[in-house]
């Protein structure tokens, strides 16, 4: 019975919508037992011991040194000042209306939610369906172990031609260290991942390398230096990683999606709550009439 219980409870605190409730609670009752301008103590201030351990600590990191007494008192002195200044801007309600200040306040709230969806812990069964549903995401590229020799274009009447006889002197057993021009390029390359050939090469020179299997001296093959002749040693195919191998890499892609699902499910759950009225804009003169309409939006009263 009790471990029926503490699954229930389990399943019932993933629900976005419990997150949110709590949240809602919370806010609640720090607003109905705090000194903020709701309540009879609108009028006083408590700069808590965490709160000036926080301003020292602040301003020791930024400075290297503790404040002196009268930087201390400076420190008291803003912070009194900036709680008093807000206060009454919100007993004049100038924080309605205001975009900087919505956005601010949204931000706040879906910071909110990002941390509750941390809360729960991950089993290893929830990643492996992610990752299984999601296998773009954490695809290792194929990688090739090459070895190049460069014949730079600037040197030769005809690069392709010249390429052509060195290719068989290579398979002949000619020393390739020995061959082509010198170049900033690696001679040899080992489990280079394809964008890593595509940075180093250009893409068309990492297609057709990507596709060799290992053996003898190929080519010509172009990059965006000039001309190639490559060796293959080995080649490793595209693959899906294990989760014991990308566990981590799995949890922070699970996180940040979790947490995006969380936000617009709350946000859906608030918005059917809502009537949104859309309200046409008025004609200019001259322009033909247009009614103002009303477009409800959403559901609720």
């Amino acid at each position: 019975m009790i471990g029926e219980t503490m699954n229930y409870l389990k399943i019932l605190l993933k629900e976005p919508l419990v997150h949110f409730l709590l949240i809602g609670a919370g806010l609640f009752l720090i607003y109905s037992f705090s000194d903020g301008p709701a309540n009879d103590n609108a009028k006083r201030i408590v700069v808590s011991s965490g709160q000036v351990e926080q301003m020292v600590s602040r301003f020791t990191q930024t400075w290297m040194r503790s404040p002196l007494d009268e930087e201390f008192d400076g420190l008291i002195e803003n912070y009194v000042r900036d709680e008093i200044f807000y206060r009454e801007a919100v007993a004049m309600s100038l924080d309605r209306n205001d975009q900087t200040i919505k956005q601010r306040l949204r931000m706040k709230l879906e910071f909110l939610l990002e941390d509750l969806s941390s809360v729960s812990e991950i089993s290893d069964q929830e990643l492996t369906e992610f990752l299984a549903r999601h296998p773009e995401k954490f695809m290792v590229e194929p990688r090739v172990s090459f070895r190049q020799v460069y014949l730079d274009p600037q040197k030769h009447h005809d690069p392709e031609a010249e390429a052509q006889s060195l290719l068989l002197s290579l398979q002949n057993g000619t020393d390739p260290l020995q061959a082509g021009d010198a170049t900033m390029l690696a001679y040899e390359h080992i489990r280079a991942s394809q964008s890593n050939i595509v940075r180093s090469f250009g893409e068309s020179f990492a297609e057709q390398v990507s596709r060799l299997d290992p053996g003898d001296w190929t080519g010509p093959f172009a990059s965006q230096f000039g001309v190639h002749l490559v060796k293959v040693t080995q080649r490793e195919e595209a693959r899906l990683p294990e989760l014991a191998e990308i566990r981590d890499q799995v949890e922070r892609e699970y996180l940040v999606l979790r947490r995006q699902e969380m936000k617009d499910d709350t946000y859906q759950r608030l918005r059917a709550g809502y009537q949104v009225v859309i309200e046409a804009p008025e004609p200019a003169d001259g322009a033909p009439g247009v009614a103002a309409t009303k477009q409800p939006v959403g559901g609720g009263g």
